[in-house]
């Protein structure tokens, strides 16, 4: 009778050594995928495809941070990602470490061509938040991507609602429109507030509306521009809602107890019809005379300066007597008409310093003004090192009353802002009736 042979059975240790084998061989892959990914390398993802069909799937659930595709966009790779999404196409909605799409990150560093090419294989990615809860479109406004936010606002309309794009609110309530604002990004917010849909008067977790938190920025030009922009399009400040918008209700999250209650402005303020109409605001005419003016009283400052320091006429180059070197040549000659110059130079200085402290008056105080009052002490310095010893008398009552005058109206300055600053305190508190956020004109 012939003998059966029974099959021979794979110890257990030869399985773990081939399981072993085969999960560092997959490791290694992997790794090969990242690198290939570091240098936007196509030719190695074909390779790796080749040995491995599926590494792009397994690459998802790897312990690595991102994904290949993350990597790519963070980097610019634009072949390697159009590749990658060629392979697997739902790497385009993969979330990495900080809950990012490949969106996020292209949209934060710029890269245009790649944002174009996941949004129009996955338009939803754009209404993705992460763990901030900032969607692309609020990353690239923050970066000033003002391209990559012009693609996102055109995504898909089967898919996205652009008022549910571009009103999107992070974690702390900011919409793009706070973020653009509170970077100076001037270009968008120009471009935001040329659509409807936007709604310039959000408030964000603090109660702070665009507007808000443009008025909390010490003054410059480009703060003056962006409030110049949210007024003309009709923004409000968030502390004067209840006087004058007609939205059926606010959040307010400044009680004691910190919970949130919802006021119904109709019982608050009601409609009157004895309201006059608005008058539009010319958007050219307070920024074009602002900049006219700021530029003639440069220049008026610059010229009498220079005036100060170099005399019509020049200084002695020796020291000869009667005269001494680098004294005013003008104040030996003509000491009458010297007086008068001492006179009437220091006048249209301080007044061009004057001009130019008014137009950027505002609290809190600038570094700038004290350089001002620093370039008017080596004015008179300059003025009095030129001039001869027996006219130090007559400069020395010029300049007492010119600093007079200064201190005078920065005291003016001054009283205004803590005007200001007591009328906010009192509308803060609803100790004074709120207005109408109409300035400007």
């Amino acid at each position: 009778m012939p003998s059966i042979t029974s099959p021979r059975r794979r110890s257990p240790s030869t399985s773990l050594h081939q399981q072993a084998s085969l999960a560092s061989e997959r490791t290694r892959r992997e790794k090969r995928l990242y690198e290939a990914s570091l240098g936007g390398c196509v030719e190695s993802l074909a390779q790796l495809l080749q040995e491995d069909r599926l590494i792009l799937a397994r690459a998802s659930v790897t312990c690595f941070d991102e994904t290949p595709l993350h990597v790519a966009c963070m980097l610019g790779h634009v072949p390697f990602a159009k590749a990658l999404l060629a392979h697997k196409r739902d790497l385009a909605m993969e979330l990495d470490s900080q809950g990012r799409t490949p969106l996020h990150l292209a949209s934060t560093n710029g890269y245009v061509e790649i944002a174009r090419e996941l949004l129009q294989l996955e338009p939803r990615a754009c209404l993705v938040h992460d763990e901030d809860g900032r969607t692309p479109l609020h990353l690239a406004t923050m970066k000033g991507r003002i391209n990559i936010v012009k693609e996102l606002v055109k995504a898909s309309p089967e898919v996205v609602r652009y008022g549910d794009l571009v009103n999107a609110q992070d974690d702390e309530g900011n919409t793009i429109l706070h973020l653009a604002a509170a970077n100076k990004q001037i270009e968008t917010v120009k471009y935001l507030l040329q659509r409807s849909e936007v709604d310039v008067n959000t408030k964000n977790r603090n109660g702070f509306s665009a507007l808000d938190i443009v008025e909390y920025f010490p003054k410059d030009f480009k703060v003056i521009e962006l409030r110049e922009l949210l007024v003309n399009a009709r923004a409000l400040r968030a502390i004067r809602f209840l006087a004058s918008t007609t939205h059926q209700a606010i959040v307010d999250n400044t009680n004691e107890e910190n919970s949130t209650v919802v006021v119904d402005l109709a019982s608050v303020a009601p409609p009157s019809t004895n309201t006059p109409p608005v008058k539009a605001f010319p958007p050219e005419s307070f920024s074009a005379r602002r900049d006219s003016l700021m530029v003639v009283a440069s220049l008026l400052a610059t010229v009498a300066f220079q005036a100060a320091t170099t005399p019509p006429g020049g200084v002695w180059q020796d020291d000869y007597k009667p005269h001494m070197a680098g004294t005013s040549i003008m104040a030996h000659i003509q000491r009458m008409a010297y007086g008068q110059f001492m006179i009437f130079n220091p006048l249209a200085f301080l007044s061009s310093l004057s001009i130019i402290l008014l137009l950027l008056s505002g609290l809190p105080i600038e570094w700038r003004r004290w350089m001002w009052t620093q370039m008017a002490i080596t004015y008179f310095i300059a003025l009095r090192n030129i001039s001869l010893a027996d006219m130090w008398g007559m400069l020395k009552d010029v300049t007492d009353v010119s600093v007079v005058c200064w201190l005078c109206l920065m005291g003016v300055v001054f009283m205004g802002n803590v005007v200001r600053l007591c009328v906010w305190v009192l509308r803060k508190w609803g100790l004074l009736e709120e207005e109408r956020e109409e300035e400007f004109r």
